[in-house]
């Protein structure tokens, strides 16, 4: 089967309720982008609008489950932060590595405050699957190439919301693409988690 007509069975865009639909999507390669739009308290909200981010040195982590998880906890228990932020932050590393336990899998963590437009392209990473979600400010923006007639909409996610981006695969078109929302110049902020997971022989 010619790769053009196996990438068209593969949809854009999916719907999910919990990191493990999304993880399980991408494992599947079932969809290039499935989104969930979580609900998340005033509470925890507040906390981290209300973080001191002045300091804080982007953090990176590169490992297995075991040494994500250790790692990940090291950093933010040395941290004044609110146990609220931390909480949810550690909630969300938790369920991300046990919706994928059993793959073999290697990971990679960040953390990242920006004040940039960072990714100013629209782009697909080459890795095996990227969750991306946006604790503070503006989400990730993203484009179905095949949505439409003429220029396609330009979507952005919302604050919280959590999205399962597959990464480029050998020998198959790509039709959704994202990149970092424009926000340098404007005064505002983002702090964003980006979790790439890579199974073993993906290409």
């Amino acid at each position: 089967m010619a790769a053009s007509s196996v990438m068209s069975q593969i949809r854009a865009v999916g719907a999910c309720d919990s990191f493990g639909s999304l993880i399980e999507l991408g494992f599947r390669e079932a969809v290039e982008l499935a989104l969930w739009e979580r609900r998340v308290g005033s509470e925890t909200r507040d906390a981290f609008r209300d973080l001191d981010y002045s300091g804080f040195v982007d953090f990176r982590v590169d490992g297995d489950e075991a040494g994500i998880l250790t790692t990940a906890e090291a950093f933010l228990a040395g941290r004044n932060w609110s146990p609220l932020v931390v909480e949810r932050i550690m909630m969300d590393i938790r369920a991300i590595l046990c919706a994928s336990s059993g793959h073999a899998a290697e990971y990679t963590l960040r953390l990242e405050y920006v004040t940039d437009d960072a990714c100013r392209k629209f782009h697909k990473d080459k890795t095996d699957i990227r969750l991306i979600t946006t604790y503070l400010g503006r989400g990730t923006q993203w484009f179905d190439e095949q949505q439409g007639n003429g220029e396609p909409a330009i979507q952005e996610m919302s604050t919280f919301e959590v999205g399962m981006f597959l990464g480029k695969r050998c020998g198959k078109a790509g039709h959704v693409f994202h990149r970092s929302p424009p926000i340098e110049g404007t005064g505002s902020a983002r702090f964003v988690m980006v979790f790439d997971i890579e199974r073993p022989g993906i290409c």
